[in-house]
């Protein structure tokens, strides 16, 4: 704030700062058909430092690996050799760091119809 009267000038400041808590939301279905909904398995972050997923098939072979230091992860259905995976249900180990602190190791399933 700036005031002002004649020849005086005077200024005062106050910083407000907003913590927002970390948080994630895993999907458990996606369709990677080419149709526009639901095309990718998206994990949806909230003020994440980083986050790891792994993502293995049935048998327990790696399908998709992926660090983040944005908090964004996303697949598309292909494997690691950019080939699409077949229809099915797969297994993930996510860890996460929170910015405000919180630790996240989540483990789930993924069903991957297309």
């Amino acid at each position: 704030m700036y005031a002002q009267k004649g020849q005086c000038l005077d200024s005062a400041s106050i910083g407000i700062y907003v913590e927002i808590p970390s948080a994630l939301v895993i999907p458990n279905i996606f369709t990677p058909n080419g149709d526009g909904n639901n095309d990718i398995f998206f994990v949806k972050s909230t003020n994440l430092d980083k986050i790891d997923i792994l993502i293995v098939d049935r048998w327990g072979r790696k399908v998709y690996e992926l660090s983040s230091f944005t908090g964004n992860i996303a697949w598309d259905g292909k494997n690691q050799f950019g080939k699409e995976s077949a229809a099915g249900v797969y297994l993930y180990t996510l860890t996460a760091i929170g910015k405000d602190g919180s630790t996240y190791d989540k483990q789930g399933t993924i069903t991957l119809i297309r």
